[in-house]
């Protein structure tokens, strides 16, 4: 009877360890698969490097990602101090906003072929947010993205271009009606002279 006893005893802990063991495998799979191997697959796309616009404009950064998973993606501003030393401004970390500046807005969109667009948009853009802008998807090797922004003082009002366009041309009509004005002017005066040396001859 003990011997039955000490028997079923190991056959429970045979179980019990063979359990563990095929949890611990699952466990691991799980990881490599949402980890490493992920991490190897994930990368960023995008192509645009620099982003040109006018001052009150909004300027937008287009960070694309492909096999994101489940991976943090964070926003920042970059400043380089030297060719090693950087000072970083946190914006954003994923939807989360850090940045009290309310012009600062990120859309995200994610496309069928895992393909996700986290692009930011600085509205009514000013002179001092030129500079150095970083997309980062955080994994054991972090990817990065670093974009340029230029800001131009003074964009070309069409409005304004119109009009100017508009008084050009009516300074080039009145122009032409003063001298078809002074060549009749012109013309009047000379046939009066003609005529009144006729006159003169005449007497």
């Amino acid at each position: 009877m003990e011997c039955k006893q000490q028997t079923v005893t190991a056959v429970g802990i045979v179980r019990q360890a063979a359990f563990a063991c095929l949890l611990f495998s699952i466990v691991m799979t799980l990881l490599i698969v949402d980890g490493t191997l992920a991490d190897s697959e994930a990368e960023i796309i995008s192509t645009q490097d620099e982003i040109i616009t006018y001052v009150n404009h909004t300027a937008k950064l287009s960070c694309i990602i492909q096999n994101k998973n489940r991976q943090h993606v964070t926003w920042s501003r970059v400043t380089f101090m030297n060719d090693t030393q950087k000072l970083t401004n946190l914006l954003f970390v994923d939807l989360l906003k850090y940045t009290p500046f309310s012009r600062y807005h990120l859309t995200h969109m994610i496309e069928r072929d895992n393909r996700e667009y986290w692009n930011l948009e600085i509205r009514n853009i000013h002179v001092s947010d030129q500079g150095y802008y970083s997309c980062v998807l955080t994994a054991i090797k972090p990817i990065s993205k670093i974009f340029h922004v230029k800001v131009l003082e003074n964009a070309r009002n069409p409005l304004f271009a119109l009009r100017s366009t508009l008084d050009t041309t009516n300074m080039q009509r009145r122009s032409k009606e003063e001298l078809f004005s002074s060549l009749s002017l012109s013309s009047s005066s000379i046939l009066t002279i003609i005529l009144t040396n006729m006159i003169l001859i005449i007497i």
